[in-house]
């Protein structure tokens, strides 16, 4: 996963707002994931992260070159369910850069994938936890607001 605090950013450039330059094509639910606790490896790569996934792909973080049109195994864990799926470059970039803790630059790349075979497990599994758990935080808010205000 990349996640390293010793390591910091050398470049500027705004990732929000590419993501959200793209033309929506999707033809599943997109979740966001980049804050929860989304385990997935890939080959020959130290440090991999899902920024978000649906039924069809995901959008994938890692310290290694992503080529377009290349297929990547990809092991994609939550909670006690895990997925394994070949998946397709789409589109890939150079994202960002990190500067290591001993003053090495590792690039970071980011990917579209689309997946094209499941290998074992469901990913349809792991979307329904991530729904379940989408649900139950929106709940717990809307619960949480309405317990703190008086209607009386």
């Amino acid at each position: 996963m990349i996640q390293d605090n010793s390591a910091e950013s050398v470049c500027s450039a705004d990732n929000e707002n590419l993501e959200n330059s793209m033309d929506e094509k999707r033809q599943s639910r997109r979740f966001n994931v980049e804050n929860m606790s989304i385990d997935c490896d890939m080959q020959s790569a130290t440090r991999v992260k899902v920024m978000n996934i649906s039924r069809g792909g995901a959008l994938v973080m890692a310290d290694r070159v992503i080529n377009i049109g290349k297929e990547y195994a990809l092991k994609i864990g939550y909670k006690d369910k895990s997925v394994f799926v070949k998946a397709t470059a789409v589109w890939a970039l150079l994202a960002d850069s990190v500067k290591e803790g001993n003053g090495d630059i590792t690039p970071i790349y980011i990917s579209g994938m689309q997946f094209v075979e499941v290998i074992k497990g469901e990913v349809s599994e792991i979307i329904r936890l991530l729904e379940a758990n989408v649900e139950g935080k929106m709940y717990n808010a809307f619960m949480g607001n309405l317990q703190g205000n008086s209607y009386n």
